[in-house]
């Protein structure tokens, strides 16, 4: 049953992927021939992300203990990070856009309200870029932050992170969520561009920043 729902899943995706011809020249203009091995990667760790399973944690663990900003990429099973340290019992919270702050539609706001209860599953904390004051007070007391940092290059958004974790002295430490032959992966502490570079196809290369 699972492999034929990842099936149906990964059909959908791509049609609608192809029915985007923009996105799709800009996937094919950044990776070229590997477009369709990219598109069918994505799905994969899409509908694994949706099933929510649960993460093999590994790495410098330890380095969590205090709180302190994780940042990574559009990279593998990213959304899963959250709700994998949440049941291990620490604060977690994340940082997330609003799809209707430039469309003020009716489909944008749902979709920020079901992206919204879904991402805050477990306890997890759900901050907006105005929330600032709220994310100061989170990390100072010990919180777990994540943040993606790529947009247009890798570390477009690295600074900010950067910049917070000086203001509030607490330690900045990457990590990584991906599939390992069917099971979900937690890196913390990892050398993402090396990943990155080991496993292309994990990167959700047709994003660009908004």
């Amino acid at each position: 049953m699972h492999f034929l729902a990842e099936g149906f899943f990964l059909v959908f995706l791509w049609a609608l992927y192809w029915l985007c011809r923009d996105r799709r020249r800009y996937l094919r203009h950044r990776i070229g021939s590997e477009a369709f091995n990219n598109v069918y990667r994505v799905g994969r760790n899409v509908f694994f992300m949706l099933r929510r399973k649960s993460l093999n944690l590994s790495g410098d663990v330890a380095s969590l203990n205090k709180g302190g900003i994780l940042y990574s990429l559009h990279f593998g099973v990213w959304e899963l990070m959250p709700s994998t340290l949440s049941r291990l019992g620490f604060k977690v919270g994340i940082i997330a856009n609003k799809y209707n702050e430039g469309d003020r539609s009716l489909a944008t706001g749902i979709l920020d309200w079901l992206l919204t209860k879904w991402r805050s599953v477990n306890g997890v904390q759900v901050f907006h870029r105005e929330n600032v004051l709220e994310i100061s007070r989170f990390l100072r007391s010990g919180g777990l932050f994540g943040m993606l940092v790529d947009g247009n290059t890798f570390f477009q958004k690295f600074d900010k992170a950067e910049r917070l974790a000086q203001i509030c002295r607490v330690p900045l430490v990457p990590f990584a969520a991906y599939q390992e032959r069917g099971r979900g992966m937690l890196s913390i502490g990892c050398d993402i561009p090396m990943l990155v570079k080991t496993r292309p196809l994990d990167y959700v290369w047709f994003y660009r920043s908004r």
